[in-house]
């Protein structure tokens, strides 16, 4: 669905929280000003063009934080899984411009690597892709995704019963209000609307979008705390 046409200003405003412009060679942990001293702040942020919907900000405080009805868990990448000393970018730092990192960026030699679902089941929300990585900007996500984690319904016998003995029957399943956004894919290998499984292949890590160098942002959105952050839920 194509995002209709907006200010330059509201666009700006939209699209800086997500600009993860962390280059992924740099060294593990907080980013600071010198490490990010290739930025440039008049190279074309909010120009467009752009598809599908940019997550929701969130707040500082959930840095940290856990949410027990969070139903995303695991490492969202098929490379040093559990090494967090691939982190280049954690929840909450601050872009030179001053505005909040909401989500976590996988970095080091992550190009090419599978992208995974990171839930038991979930629908998949968007899935934006453009025919050259380079050129696919889209509010700075460059390709993503983004799935909804489901849950079982409560009456889970009644619902087997109800679907033919089969507990993956979409009747069985409810969606949760959680989703999480996988930026700046080399390739998105799923459609708007499927079912994917925990491990799923979503896409593959790149640099598309607003990015200096390959890597994933994982962001993860609660469906009332906006952004939260995602490393209480990766180990």
């Amino acid at each position: 669905m194509k995002k209709a046409p907006k200010k330059w200003t509201v666009l700006l405003l939209l699209l800086l929280p997500f600009s993860c412009f962390c280059c992924a060679a740099a060294a593990a942990g907080s980013l600071n000003g010198a490490t990010l001293a290739s930025y440039d702040p008049n190279n074309g942020y909010g120009d467009g063009p752009g598809e599908g919907e940019t997550p929701e900000t969130g707040d500082c405080a959930n840095l940290g934080k856990v949410y027990a009805d969070n139903p995303f868990h695991g490492w969202p990448v098929e490379y040093e899984q559990g090494n967090w000393g691939t982190v280049t970018f954690w929840f909450c730092n601050l872009y030179p411009n001053g505005s909040p990192h909401w989500g976590i960026d996988l970095g080091g030699d992550i190009e090419g690597k599978a992208i995974l679902s990171a839930t038991e089941r979930a629908w998949v929300r968007q899935a934006i892709s453009c025919p050259a990585a380079e050129t696919c900007w889209n509010y700075g996500m460059g390709n993503f995704v983004q799935i909804e984690a489901q849950t079982r319904i409560e009456d889970y016998q009644g619902c087997v019963t109800n679907s033919g003995g089969n507990p993956d029957a979409d009747a069985c399943w409810q969606n949760t209000g959680w989703y999480a956004t996988y930026m700046h894919l080399k390739d998105v290998e799923v459609e708007v609307g499927q079912i994917v499984k925990a491990g799923a292949l979503l896409g593959h890590v790149d640099n598309s979008g607003n990015s200096t160098g390959s890597h994933l942002h994982y962001q993860i959105n609660s469906p009332s705390a906006g952004a939260v952050d995602p490393a209480p839920t990766m180990e």
